[in-house]
């Protein structure tokens, strides 16, 4: 369970570059002035088929990044500092363009992949979520899939908007109607909230 120890608890922001293989870091807490480092993007290179992979999420110094290819995603977590990568196992669901969220603690972290789920070849719905949950606290250390959960009717998420994490909860935009999307890790349950 590698992929438990690639927390480093350091504040950074990361900006990705994947076509030019690597990251820029911002250290907000250097004196006297904030410093930038760019460090190589610990990404393994497109392979034949050429599938390659995006930023799709980061909390407490992980990264995320989730295969561009459509069906069975791949989530990879990465850590900058230590260029430590870890892949996931399969998502179990189907999926072009999920939204991906991700809350990372000192020994357990949880990543969500929801909707755009391939109902066939040439059609998708956002109807499901997969959520990963992994504890090195637990004897012995655990990592599995949670069972998929149901997204509320007319959900139409926006991959690009990501998910933030509170409380242990998972909040993401809808469009079309307009929502604030509300997943319980707890229950394995979804809500929505409407103005």
């Amino acid at each position: 369970h590698s992929h438990l120890l690639l927390s480093p608890h350091l504040p950074f922001f990361a900006f990705a570059v994947p076509s030019a293989g690597y990251l820029l870091l911002l250290d907000p807490t250097r004196q006297p002035a904030p410093s930038w480092s760019s460090l190589p993007l610990p990404l393994p290179a497109p392979g034949a088929a050429g599938h390659a992979f995006s930023p799709a999420a980061a909390s407490a110094g992980l990264l995320a990044f989730l295969s561009d290819a459509s069906g069975h995603k791949t989530l990879l977590l990465a850590n900058p500092i230590t260029r430590l990568l870890a892949p996931l196992p399969l998502c179990p669901t189907a999926r072009l363009s999920p939204t991906v969220g991700l809350a990372a603690g000192p020994t357990s972290f949880i990543a969500v992949v929801a909707g755009d789920d391939l109902v066939s070849p040439f059609a998708v719905k956002n109807t499901s979520a997969d959520t990963f949950v992994a504890d090195a606290a637990s004897v012995p250390p655990s990592g599995f899939w949670a069972p998929s959960s149901i997204l509320p009717r007319l959900s139409s998420l926006d991959p690009r908007a990501g998910m933030a994490f509170a409380s242990g909860r998972f909040y993401c935009m809808s469009s079309s109607p307009f929502a604030v999307l509300v997943f319980d890790v707890a229950t394995n349950v979804w809500s929505k909230v409407q103005p």
